[in-house]
């Protein structure tokens, strides 16, 4: 199977259709026309300090697949021709190459060289012959598109490594023949992969026909794949065009480390562990919430893979479960029909799908997003599952509030996790705000009881805008609630709004009519603890509550929201303080998907706010280190500079924190200039921040550039003009937030509920 893009749909059991990834080829080891795989003097290799999305514009697109479209391949006669061709009066080398790989991703659509086009008189290496012999896979992807970027002058690199090709099943721990090459072209100041072959051709209903499909969507089915080497189409998958490093090593392991162009590369246990993600769980912002391996063991029969979809918008989560009729060592049962093995429980933003395994074997979760494949799972269950017992219904919209809750006119309130356990005491309140004219209906279900005779067993009422639910259950064991709503105006029937899976364990234990000194001093303290405000005093206090196993009267459950809105508050606080932009993403995206939102809006707009700043002066520096090292040197070399060159790198110098003495002889300023590693000058832009920046700093540098704009600075020279864009914005953003009227962010505490 491969780790690529699709644009196929197969439709599954349940009658709807789901995006099916297309499998990848491998590209053979050897081209019959000899390739350098580097050219000496190229740039060694090293992680980008920006995105894709930073160097490669909507207008470098439509430049580049528009000189593209003009280009054939017959009016060319040599490899020369045809890259001078697509690339002369393009701006920059990113429309360059991305008019090298639309042109050759159209020479497959289109069928170009499908015909085999027999014409003694033409040279072998002329445009149409090369195409032709790529398209007859009797020479490589790489080799037309090196040749191309080449002979444009633009560095490109063949790398050879592992990919994940249509020989790869999710938890193939041999992962040695699946050799494969790729590209790396050099642009923006940067190496970016290309992967000619997985953007141009694919493999569709590639089989080994080893799985059964078990269960999709709570709904048993025994459909049994059928061994089928696919079909090979041609298409332009935009995945492969400037793939991110962080992305392209979860299926492109390069033989030499350096070529993975990471801070922290994997190892080569680390790329065959790591789980079999597909573009669209990249694409769509998805990340694994379990361990991300492609490999899990089941413990007592069950299972748990946790996955969340990052930002705003919303996604519906799907999957398929198969089981592996031939590496499994027992058969699964006729008898036995998998439906509710799977449950999906819902935590904010984040889903955990739960497998329960009725037989031994090997098994395979797909997970889907919207519809579109997102990873998959190799699960292995080998023991006695004799116990295991399905779940006692399998709602589409999972266990727990959903978006389907809030449109349905419920609002959690009391229980935000799907799962409910409850010890000792029978009874359980759950609570929603209703924020629509609904009428509300409770069903209780569990699997060896009537569905009648439980229904004596739940009640609930509506008062002033809250639903009260209670349940009482009648003994130990599992237990389904679900929550339906329908429209009071225009009545209709019931729809299911929310569900929640309740576990009952110690049910039959003797209950106590009372607790000792001790027991009262340890719930008293746990009272006192979520008043406080002290996250560690608590949190000891709820584990010596739980130590004695008291009874839940609220306090515990109070406690639990205490400290879910201390972590969070302190995850936000301590982004801010290190002022890091991964964190201050996370701590953000963590806050507003949690019902404490509200109370924390304070110090999630100042996490906001410092997250924006933090972007922009990124994209300041972006233009800078670009920079070629001539165009530097060439400032460096200056004997005797204009006032205006001086003046630039000295305010330059003076907002990266060089006191003014420092830099007053420019012969001071081409020592600094002269400074590699930590102390070089593309490293200080790059780990710039303006909470170092004084006033004075500001000053002194805007009071050295007040006469002169950006327009006579780079009639004079681009590299200083550079420096003067980014010095002015500095400057700006310092003082746009020195404007700002100094206010401390706050945030407002939720009160504590009290004992009715």
């Amino acid at each position: 199977m491969g780790c690529g893009g699709s644009k196929s749909t197969d439709t599954v059991s349940n009658g709807k259709s789901k995006e099916k990834e297309e499998d990848y080829l491998q590209e053979p080891e050897n081209d019959p026309v000899d390739l350098e795989d580097i050219v000496v003097g190229y740039p060694p290799p090293k992680p980008n300090s920006s995105r894709k999305e930073h160097i490669f514009t909507e207008k470098d697109k439509e430049a580049g697949d528009s000189r593209a479209k003009q280009i054939k391949v017959e009016d060319y006669p040599s490899l020369d021709d045809l890259a001078r061709a697509l690339t002369e009066g393009l701006k920059n080398d990113v429309q360059k190459v991305r008019a090298i790989f639309t042109w050759i991703g159209l020479q497959g659509s289109n069928g170009s060289g499908s015909k085999d086009k027999n014409n003694n008189n033409q040279d072998s290496m002329s445009p149409q012959a090369v195409v032709q012999k790529v398209i007859q896979r009797k020479l490589s992807f790489n080799f037309l598109f090196t040749s191309l970027c080449r002979a444009a002058k633009i560095p490109c690199v063949l790398i050879r490594g592992l990919g994940k090709s249509v020989s790869y099943e999710v938890g193939d721990q041999d992962v040695d023949r699946l050799n494969n090459s790729w590209t790396a072209v050099y642009v923006s100041g940067g190496w970016r992969f290309v992967f000619p072959l997985w953007a141009f051709s694919a493999v569709v209903g590639h089989s080994k026909g080893t799985w059964t499909l078990v269960e999709t969507q709570g709904k048993g089915t025994r459909e049994k794949e059928e061994a089928s080497s696919g079909r090979t189409i041609s298409h332009i998958n935009e995945y492969y065009f400037l793939t991110e490093p962080d992305e392209f090593i979860y299926c492109c392991y390069p033989n030499d480390s350096k070529w993975q162009l990471l801070a922290k590369p994997f190892t080569k246990q680390d790329f065959t562990e790591i789980a079999y993600c597909r573009q669209r769980y990249f694409q769509n912002h998805h990340r694994i919430t379990t361990p991300a391996k492609c490999f899990y063991q089941s413990a007592n029969g069950v299972c748990d893979v946790g996955i969340k979809k990052l930002g705003k918008e919303d996604c519906v989560y799907t999957y398929e479960l198969y089981f592996n009729h031939e590496q499994s060592k027992a058969t699964l049962p006729a008898e036995i029909q998998l439906e509710k093995y799977v449950a999906i429980l819902n935590e904010g933003k984040s889903v955990r799908f739960r497998v329960r395994f009725p037989s031994e074997g090997i098994y395979k979760l797909l997970i889907y997003g919207d519809d579109s494949l997102l990873c998959e799972f190799k699960i292995q269950c080998d023991e006695d599952v004799d116990n295991v017992k399905p779940f006692p219904c399998n709602p589409e919209s999972g266990f727990g509030p959903s978006t389907t809750t809030e449109e349905a006119g419920l609002k959690a309130k009391s229980h935000q996790s799907g799962v409910i356990s409850i010890k000792k005491t029978r009874n359980i309140n759950i609570r929603f705000n209703v924020t629509k004219n609904v009428l509300v209906q409770t069903v209780l279900l569990q699997n060896n009881v009537a569905q009648e005779t439980l229904s004596q067993y739940v009640n609930h009422k509506v008062k002033n805008q809250e639903l009260d639910i209670n349940v009482d259950l009648p003994q130990q064991g599992e237990y389904a609630l679900q929550i339906n709503t329908k429209d009071k105006e225009s009545g209709g029937s019931f729809t299911n709004a929310c569900n929640y899976l309740l576990t009952a364990e110690n049910m039959n234990r003797k209950q106590r009519n009372y607790e000792n000194a001790l027991e009262k001093k340890i719930r008293k303290n746990l009272q006192e603890c979520t008043n406080s405000g002290k996250l560690e005093e608590l949190q000891k206090a709820l584990d010596d509550f739980d130590k004695v196993d008291l009874e839940d009267k609220g306090d515990r459950q109070r406690a639990v929201e205490r400290i879910t809105f201390l972590r969070l508050r302190k995850e936000l606080k301590d982004a801010i303080a290190r002022r890091h932009g991964e964190k201050l993403e996370e701590a953000i995206e963590n806050a507003k998907q949690s019902k404490y939102e509200e109370n924390l809006q304070n110090k999630i707009r100042e996490a906001e706010e410092l997250l924006a700043q933090l972007r922009r002066l990124n994209r300041f520096a972006h233009e800078v280190l670009k920079m070629q090292q001539p165009t530097i040197s060439e400032i460096h070399n200056y004997r005797h500079p204009k006032p205006l060159a001086y003046e630039i790198m000295k305010a330059t110098y003076i907002l990266l924190g060089e006191e003014e003495g420092r830099v007053e002889e420019w012969e001071q300023i081409q020592a600094l200039m002269r400074k590699q590693g930590k102390e070089g000058l593309l490293r200080r832009v790059r780990l710039f921040d303006t909470v170092d920046v004084t006033e004075n700093m500001v000053n002194s540098a805007a009071q050295l550039l007040r006469d002169y704009d950006e327009e006579r600075v780079r009639a004079s020279s681009a590299g200083l003009a550079t420096f003067y864009k980014w010095a002015t914005n500095v400057i700006d953003e310092v003082m746009n937030a020195s404007d700002e009227s100094p206010t401390e962010s706050k945030t407002s505490e939720p009160a504590p509920k009290k004992k009715k």
